[in-house]
């Protein structure tokens, strides 16, 4: 039965995480740009987020939940203008030499920011929450079927995560410089659109009434 439930968990993390969002986006562009094991540790940044939510929705941690509810407004906002400012430098990247080793130095980076980019979508803790409702990973409530849960969920994104970094680095020494500016063109716009979608969304929120 643990290991049932470890397996149905491990397979919506990996679902949950495959939908192209922001965070795939700079996960392409990093692995496009610095290499594979850049932009895997960049997903890995948006994994821990949601192994986070995972341990909200699996724990029932209801106080938690509220004060995400409670403050929805503001990290909407705050990820909006995040995503337009990282949208916008992406869309200014210049291409690197595909030649050239992995900026390293750049991925405690790249990890916070897709972390942020995540657990600042309120969004996310209620479709785990949904998920988890409709797949029966509330488990029976118990410390160790939570955790079980909990483990595969971040097993099963830190495993998309390393499927997408290792499929676009397959691209990534065939693309010439005007290759790589034309996808930085649309990784950025793509982005910033993410950006402004999160901030229309606050038109009739109560925050600004």
């Amino acid at each position: 039965m643990d290991i049932e439930l470890f397996v149905r968990a491990l397979v919506v993390g990996y679902v949950v995480a495959a939908p192209v969002g922001p965070v795939n986006l700079v996960c392409i562009h990093r692995t496009l740009h610095s290499g594979r094991i850049n932009g895997f540790l960049a997903g890995v940044g948006g994994a821990i987020a949601d192994g986070l939510f995972a341990v909200v929705a699996a724990f029932g941690l209801t106080t938690v939940s509220d004060w995400v509810q409670a403050h929805d407004g503001w990290m909407r906002l705050f990820g909006g203008i995040f995503l337009l400012a990282l949208g916008a430098r992406t869309f200014f990247t210049i291409p690197r030499d595909r030649h050239m080793e992995a900026d390293e130095g750049s991925i405690p980076h790249a990890m916070g920011g897709t972390f942020l980019l995540t657990v600042t979508n309120p969004v996310t803790i209620f479709g785990f929450a949904t998920v988890f409702a409709s797949t029966g990973l509330a488990g029976d409530g118990s410390f160790t079927q939570a955790s079980i849960t909990v483990a595969g969920v971040f097993g099963g994104s830190v495993a998309w995560w390393l499927t997408l970094a290792f499929l676009v680095g397959l691209l990534r020494g065939k693309l010439e410089a005007r290759g790589l500016q034309l996808i930085n063109r649309i990784s950025g716009i793509a982005i910033a659109g993410f950006g402004i979608w999160a901030l229309a969304s606050l038109w009739d929120h109560p925050l600004f009434k």
